[in-house]
């Protein structure tokens, strides 16, 4: 999931990085907020990341997967954003998600993100 997602948000597809999560009411983003809801989670993706300028190029690294059952994992990484001054410069920080196997493949439906 997270090797997909960084190769869709390195091509700028916005929409296709948002697969990785599930389409449900109860999928979940922490941040500096809380979004709760398919639909909530990509409008604020699509509103902080308007274009591919402010998109730049994401790295994740130092990933530790676990198991939590048969049908679901916790994954525990870094993300490293590289982009232009103009766009916000450089950013990262840490993740925690909460995964669960479904009829379409793995999806995220708890995604706690911070930025250091």
């Amino acid at each position: 999931v997270l090797q997909r997602q960084q190769q869709d948000w390195n091509r700028g597809d916005v929409k296709a990085f948002l697969e990785g999560y599930e389409h449900s009411d109860d999928t979940t983003f922490v941040g500096t907020s809380i979004n709760r809801g398919y639909s909530s989670v990509l409008a604020r993706y699509r509103e902080r990341y308007p274009n591919r300028e402010s998109m730049g190029s994401v790295t994740f690294s130092n990933l530790e997967v676990r198991m939590l059952g048969q049908d679901y994992a916790s994954v525990l990484g870094r993300w490293r954003l590289e982009r232009g001054a103009g766009a916000g410069g450089p950013v990262g920080g840490y993740f925690t998600l909460l995964l669960r196997k479904t009829s379409q493949g793995w999806k995220i439906f708890l995604d706690h993100t911070s930025v250091e």
